[in-house]
């Protein structure tokens, strides 16, 4: 998995990631609502933490389990895809290798159950 890590660019890549995902998804009208008085500067760090350690680099993420951390957001199948498909799309829309970017796809699937909760 460290290869996947150094396929969407280390620590730089992954916080350009992280940015262009949160811009989209929090200016997307179905999605926009989950983030609505939310601190966006800690939720990215968390979440590059979060990506950082699940795609092989450096183990800083210390944060809840997602099915805590997601437990009371109501998420549908349909939020969970949307926002998988936004965020492969903002890897492909950066140059990050196919390969890379189904891997990482392929990781997120495996974390539906902990995240869909509607």
């Amino acid at each position: 998995m460290a290869e996947v890590y150094e396929q969407l660019g280390g620590p730089d890549g992954v916080r350009t990631a992280v940015t262009v995902f949160y811009n989209r998804i929090t200016a997307d009208e179905q999605l926009g609502r989950w983030f609505e008085g939310i601190d966006l500067d800690r939720l990215k760090a968390h979440q590059r933490a979060f990506l950082t350690a699940a795609f092989g680099g450096p183990q800083v993420f210390s944060g809840r389990s997602l099915r805590d951390a997601h437990a009371d957001l109501a998420i549908t199948d349909a939020a969970f895809d949307t926002m998988v498909s936004t965020l492969l799309t903002s890897l492909a829309d950066l140059g990050v290798p196919k390969e890379a970017v189904t891997a990482v796809g392929e990781r997120l699937e495996g974390a539906r159950a902990e995240v869909v909760t509607a």
